[in-house]
Formats: structure tokens, sequence, C-alpha cells
């Protein structure tokens, strides 16, 4: 019996199995097509998912094969409204949004996979679903018509927003669509656009949004004009509505995907189903304003991996898998308000209302606030987990300090520290599989002080499976070359240290725990409250 089933091998099944692959769990991924999906679909990838990709070793090839975007251009017609950067002011190795097909996404998460020896089983359908208190029974047809059964101790559903677990397990999945139609299609375009650029045009009758796909082909969406037939738009009618609300001079040609749609906002009530968890579109479909849909899925797949490996292979207390609905929810909650927002605004039709929305776009793309602001929500670099059985509150850091560095349930930032004098980034040194225990000396260390650290060292040690250790000693000259250099003390400034004290950093990169001045003692009872033992 495997540890986790898979269900769905687009980006965020991918995701989830080549997490299960570095956490060590024993996996099977199943999808009912028998080849993998050769459309475009989704095109953003933002800096929290780079993150998360660079964590699982395959940002390279993302960076390599995408398209660093510029930014949002706003126009009506041929007069430019607003101009917003993308990552302006992002606080990551990884600032700007990423333009790459989701096919060519998914190949990158394939071929990583492959290399770490997994399998997709393709042209396999869950057809039915059943658990008890220590496993899950999936039901699957294969595409010859063989009837079989999976044993797993759990379940991740990555199967789309159409999810047959979801169908199974019955759970809510509540909300409404709009009422437009959208029409979209894959083409090269003869005449003037800004490379690299996302723009938006706005008019009276409709929203159009141009995006670049890959390297001489954009992408074209718009709402569909009334008296249209159901179906799948021609590349005349999408032109036709270029030329109508577009800066003229576009002319569309060689497409390679011509699709409508509708836009629905749903959320499952709950993400977890007893030893089934719901991921990505299975757990929330939301607007495409923004490119949030793919990049939050990934990483509900990023979050949960990690806990169920806990629960697996290094015995922690299995009431840690509920922190999954409690820390995921809320941020699709989120990302369902900001993209409900975002595609309302654009699809203004009165009037004055447009007039108003112009006005007010104009004034502040001019506002550096507002341009940090658009930028930092989009990233997703601001996420915040609440207090939870893997969050700690914060009533072991000091009071003098409480508003600096990176609390529980935020993930820390980039800082370059030193080993043999040679620059590392931290980004490099944490992440899966293991507990990362970071601690600082403090920015005048003394011997006692170096006494504390031991001690705390001494309890990870106890867990040193699954807590690897990192040492920060600000000045020149650590103690041992163990120790990671802050010769101007620029990390102890942004981790908000000035006593020896300690972060517990998570396999997700998220804080976990802190504590200032350090006391072995807390370390041991967060660990043991985890773990048990």
């Amino acid at each position: 019996m495997k540890d986790v089933l898979i269900v769905g091998a687009g980006p965020v099944g991918l995701t989830m199995a080549l997490s299960a692959a570095k956490q060590g769990l024993s996996f099977r991924i199943i999808d009912r097509l028998s080849e993998p999906s050769g459309l475009s679909k989704a095109l953003a990838l933002w800096s929290s998912a780079l993150e998360m990709l660079d964590a699982l070793g395959v940002s390279g090839q993302i960076l390599a094969s995408g398209v660093a975007a510029k930014g949002v251009r706003i126009s009506r017609g041929r007069h430019v409204l607003a101009e917003i950067p993308a990552g302006y002011h992002v606080d990551s190795p990884f600032p700007h949004m990423v333009l790459l097909p989701q096919s060519e996404t998914e190949r990158v998460l394939r071929d990583a996979l492959a290399t770490a020896g997994g399998t997709i089983e393709r042209g396999v359908e869950l057809t039915g679903l059943s658990q008890d208190d220590s496993k899950v029974v999936a039901t699957v047809r294969r595409s010859d018509g063989r009837v079989d059964s999976i044993e797993a101790s759990w379940l991740a559903a990555c199967d789309g927003a159409h999810s047959a677990v979801r169908h199974l397990v019955g759970g809510a999945f509540e909300g409404e669509a709009l009422e437009d139609t959208f029409i979209l299609c894959d083409a090269k375009i003869d005449g003037e656009l800004e490379p690299a650029t996302a723009h938006l045009f706005w008019s009276g009758e409709g929203l159009l949004a141009i995006f670049p796909v890959i390297r001489g082909v954009w992408r074209v969406i718009a709402t569909r004009d009334s008296g249209h037939s159901e179906g799948d738009p021609t590349l005349d009618e999408i032109q036709e509505v270029l030329d109508r609300r577009g800066p003229g001079g576009l002319r569309l040609h060689e497409s390679t995907w011509l699709s409508s749609f509708r836009i629905s906002e749903r959320k499952a009530s709950s993400f977890r189903h007893g030893r089934v968890f719901l991921a990505g579109d299975a757990a929330h479909i939301h607007s495409p304003a923004g490119g949030q849909g793919m990049n939050t899925g990934m990483q509900d797949a990023f979050n949960l991996a990690w806990k169920l490996a806990m629960i697996q292979r290094a015995g922690a207390d299995p009431a840690i898998a509920d922190t999954f609905h409690a820390e995921r929810s809320p941020v699709a909650e989120q990302v369902l308000r900001d993209s409900g927002r975002m595609i309302r605004s654009n699809m203004v039709r009165h009037r004055f209302a447009q007039i108003l929305r112009d006005n007010i776009v104009q004034i502040a793309s001019h506002s550096e606030f507002v341009k940090r602001k658009i930028a930092h929500a989009l990233s997703g670099i601001g996420i915040r987990y609440a207090p939870n059985r893997l969050v700690a509150d914060d009533r072991h850091w000091s009071e003098d300090w409480i508003g600096y560095g990176f609390p529980p349930g935020m993930r820390p930032r980039e800082v370059t520290l030193f080993r043999l004098r040679e620059p590392v980034s931290l980004f490099r040194e944490w992440g899966p599989p293991q507990f990362t225990l970071l601690m600082f000396s403090g920015r005048n260390p003394v011997e006692s002080d170096i006494d504390r650290l031991n001690a705390v060292e001494l309890v990870a040690e106890g867990w040193s499976d699954w807590v690897r250790v990192l040492r920060v000693w600000k000045g020149e000259r650590p103690p041992s070359e163990a120790w990671l250099v802050d010769p101007l003390g620029e990390a102890h400034k942004r981790f908000g240290v000035d006593y020896p004290s300690f972060y517990l950093i998570r396999p997700d990169q998220y804080t976990a725990l802190r504590c200032q001045p350090a006391e072995a003692v807390v370390l041991q009872d967060w660990l043991s409250s985890v773990f048990g033992r």
C-alpha cells in the first residue's frame, strides 16, 4: 500500500508527486487522459510559486523556457491609461512574473518527476472511492476496460474543476458563475504590441486582453458579443472584436487554440474529507484575472506533501493534517475575492463608472505605494498563516522586537550570508524535506550566549532526521567554520534579532516558531507537540 494516491497529473498533481518524491513518500499518480494536454491554458507563474519550484529544483528550467513579464499596460484604444510594472520592489529572488504555457510547465515537472523515479499511470479513471480509519480504496477503470482498486493511506484530489473525487466524497462546491461568455485564441499577431507585456484594453463594449504566450504567439481574451451562438469562436469573430476594442492595426493569424468559456467562482466548503484532500481547481476555481489559479493550486500541493510525510515517516500526530484546510482555505478565499474584483473592474459597462474607473487608475498608477501594493499582492509573497498546530503564536519573541523579522506563519525573505568568505543564499540552505533550525548568535555574543544556543541545538539533535541546523554569527570571526557569517549584521537586522535566538523554518519555508532570547525548552515542547515525543 502506498502512502498517497494522487488523482490528476496536471500542474497540481505533478507538484504533489514531485513534492512527495522529495519527502520520501511512496505514491501513485493516475490521470484519465491517455496523453498530456498540449494546450497552453494557464500562463502566469508568480514569485511565491517560483520560490516553491526552486525548492523542488526546477526553477532554472522554468526561467530558461519562460518570458519575464515587464508588467501590465492598460489602454483605451491607442491611449495608454496606466503602466503597472511587474515585480515592482518585490522582495524575492524571483521578483518578476514569468509567462510560460501550462503545457510547458507540466513538461518541466514531468521531466523532474521521471528523474526522481516517478511514473504517471495514464488512461486510468477514478470511478469509486471508500475509506476507513487507516486507508483509502479507489476503484479505477483503465483504458482497456479493466477495473481494479488502488489502496493508499491518503488521497490527494488534483483532478480539476470537475473533480471526480469531490463528487464522490460529496463536498459542497459553493459559489456562482458570471453571466458573460468569454472567447479566446492563441495566435500570432502582426502589428505593434509592446513585447513581454500584458495588455488590457477597456471600452464600452467589454473586455479585451492580450498576453504573450511564447515568443511570437499571443493570447487574446474578450467578453463575447451578445447574439453569437454558443461554442468555440472563429478567428474572424475574435479579429472583429480586436478591431473594435483594440488599438487598431493588429492582425491575427496562425491560431493554435480557439475556445469559449464561462467564469465560475466557487470554493469547496472543506478541503479535507477524512483521508481525502482537495487541491487546486478541485478545491477552488475563480476568474483568471491576476493569473493566480495555477499558482495557488501548486502551493496547495506543496503545503500538503510535507505534512503527510511528517505523519507517514516521522510519526507526527495525524491531527496536523487538519492544518491543510486551515491554512489553504483562507488563501483560496482571498484569491477568489481579489480575482473577482479584478475581472469585474475590467467589465464595467456604465459610462460614468468607466470614466470614474479610468481616472482612478490613471492617478493610482503614479503612486509608489499603490504599485508596490499591487505587485506584492500578485506575487503571493505576503501570504501569512494564522496560528495552528504547525504555526506557533509569537509569545516567545522579545517584546522589543515583536514587530520585526518574520513571525510564525510568514515566509522569511532572502538574505546573503558567507561561508568561508563565499556568499551563501539562505533560500538555497533550507526547504524540503526537513525543518531548518536557524540559530542567531545575537549582535554582541558572549560565551554564555553560545552555551544557550548549544542547548537548543542539543534538542534538535533528538530529531536530527527531520531538523537540520544552520548557525548565523554576527561579525567576522565565528567560533568555528560551522557558522555562516553575517559580517555587517544585515541578516540579524532582517530577522529582527538582537539577542541569541532561533527560528524554526518548516519544509515549505514558512516560519513555524521563533524564540528570542533562545530557550531550549521552547523548541523541545513544540517539537514534542508535533512529533508526539
